[in-house]
């Protein structure tokens, strides 16, 4: 505790006024007195008023600076004298010859000569053009089940002139071919004791086309883009059931206020003289647009068709639309979409699908009536990319190859129609491991819903396909692809009900080829390694085991 001593003085005017209290002071009396004064002490601050008018001063009188100056040029002397500079030379740097045609000659067992070249032109801005022939037999014989061997033997040839000139904002090009094919109905029935004749079951096929296209190639898409083509086709089978075909394709499209619009038209004409109703006229109409950033895509529009078959006609109508965007760019796309379609099935169409087909075969044609799918689409890595994808599909009329009831021996094909659902789930993987490796697979998986068909005839309902390619210095060229097609039903000669199956096929081919110089080079095709017995259509056995050797000049 802090103690606190006061000592007070007190004057005689003061002491005056005390004295004239009664009973208490004398008058004239000195009081001087210590007075102790005990308590804690306690500091204190007092809190000052603060000022919060700030001074301010204003400035009544405005002088406006008169300057005055001038600038006196003085020129500045120079020595310098500019000398040329000896332009740079530009070494031309060396063209690269070009060896626009080759020479492929082989031969394999079988008796199954080969031979193929192409003729080209070289560097031209304003023309380019070639010939290409081709021819590929074979004089073996197959076993059937009966252990007979049949004559299998087949012939193709092909022979093609195209051209083509540049313009500066167009291309006009044509060309014009030749394609025969000799093969025999071999593959008949075995149940039934017969003998066939070669030239009672050879058959053969001549086909000659030609067309002409015309179409645009602005580089800007601000201008109109057009296509424009018209082909004929001549089919003749060995009985001269004779089809003429005629087509026309246009389209035109243009870059409109950040989208693309367009439309295309077309105009098929088949006639078959072997019957005379078979004339087929279809028209086709398809407006479309489709709008795009580095995000997304859209597309709309729709197909239209007008078939008239003979006397009667039909008109089609299908939607087609289309969305993909990007989750992560070039990674993961997926994708949705709409479609439908007309399949035209003339005469020398379905003779090439299934050559064995009854001569002069008359088959309706099919209506995808609607075509749903999604999936996506992308990259694993930069090296890896992938597409998976599922589709459900709505045929009307769809035709399926059937052994003909109306023959002896069954060795040919007619068909039989059916409404038939599809789903179908396919994917698909590429990698390019390396410079040198490259891999793809890919799986088809179908689930058919028919409606009056036991099954669908000769169609599997799983596929599969690996392919292996190799590059050692571009110098030796190994591919591989190994592919199964799964178990198939057909509908057998003679049986209105049941079926019979066909096994599943797995099949190993193998193409080498080396290159001994830029103009010479080697090649070595094996087919079928593993010699599997199989049949792609009833009672018709292929080749097992081939070998197929040549060589390559480049000219």
């Amino acid at each position: 505790m802090n103690m606190s001593v006061f000592r007070v003085h007190l004057p005689a005017a003061v002491l005056s006024v005390i004295a004239l209290l009664p009973g208490v002071l004398n008058a004239q009396e000195r009081i001087d007195r210590e007075v102790v004064v005990v308590r804690p002490f306690e500091p204190a601050v007092t809190e000052a008023a603060k000022i919060n008018i700030l001074p301010s001063l204003t400035d009544t009188l405005s002088v406006t600076p008169v300057f005055s100056y001038s600038i006196l040029p003085t020129p500045l002397a120079s020595d310098f004298d500019v000398e040329p500079i000896t332009p740079a030379r530009m070494s031309a740097e060396p063209v690269s010859k070009l060896y626009g045609s080759y020479l492929s000659l082989g031969f394999g067992n079988y008796v199954t000569p080969y031979g193929e070249l192409s003729i080209n032109n070289l560097r031209h801005n304003k023309f380019s053009g070639g010939l290409y022939l081709k021819h590929l037999s074979s004089q073996g014989r197959l076993k059937l089940e009966n252990d007979e061997k049949a004559h299998s033997q087949y012939a193709d040839n092909e022979m093609l002139f195209y051209g083509k000139r540049m313009g500066r904002r167009s291309v006009l090009s044509g060309e014009a071919g030749l394609n025969s094919s000799r093969f025999n109905y071999y593959g008949y029935d075995t149940r039934v004791d017969t003998l066939l004749a070669e030239e009672d079951i050879s058959q053969q096929f001549l086909a000659a086309n030609g067309g002409i296209r015309f179409k645009s190639t602005h580089t800007d898409s601000n201008h109109l883009n057009y296509d424009v083509s018209v082909d004929y086709q001549y089919f003749q089978d060995r009985l001269h059931v004779q089809e003429h075909g005629l087509s026309f394709r246009s389209s035109i499209d243009r870059f409109v206020r950040s989208q693309v619009l367009g439309a295309e038209l077309g105009v098929d004409y088949y006639n078959n003289t072997f019957f005379t109703d078979t004339s087929n006229v279809v028209l086709r109409f398809s407006p479309w647009f489709n709008k795009a950033d580095d995000e997304w895509e859209v597309f709309a529009g729709f197909h239209s068709y007008y078939d008239q078959m003979g006397e009667g006609s039909k008109f089609y109508f299908h939607p087609r639309a289309s969305l993909q965007f990007s989750i992560i760019r070039n990674y993961v796309i997926p994708y949705v979409g709409i479609d439908g379609n007309l399949n035209i099935n003339h005469y020398s169409s379905t003779a090439y699908e299934n050559p064995f087909i009854v001569p002069g075969l008359f088959v309706r044609n099919s209506n995808t009536n609607m075509d749903i799918h999604t999936g996506v689409k992308g990259n694993f890595t930069r090296d890896i990319s992938f597409n998976f994808r599922v589709s459900y599909i709505v045929h009307d009329d769809k035709h399926f190859f059937i052994n003909d009831s109306t023959g002896i021996i069954g060795n040919q094909f007619s068909v039989v129609y059916d409404d038939v659902e599809i789903l179908t789930y396919s994917g698909e993987v590429g990698a390019d491991i390396s410079d040198r490796i490259n891999l793809m697979a890919r799986v088809n998986y179908r689930n058919f819903e028919m409606k009056r068909q036991q099954y669908p005839w000769h169609i599997p309902s799983l596929d599969m396909k690996l392919s292996a390619g190799y590059n050692l210095r571009d110098k030796i060229l190994l591919n591989a692809d190994v592919f199964y097609i799964g178990r198939r039903n057909a509908k057998p000669f003679g049986m209105d009900d049941g079926a019979v199956e066909l096994p599943g096929i797995t099949d190993l081919n193998l193409r080498l080829e080396y290159r001994y110089s830029r103009i010479l080079s080697g090649f070595l095709r094996l087919n079928n390694i593993a010699n599997v017995r199989y049949y792609k259509w009833n009672n018709y056995p292929v080749q097992g085991f081939t070998l197929k050797a040549g060589f390559t000049y480049s000219m």
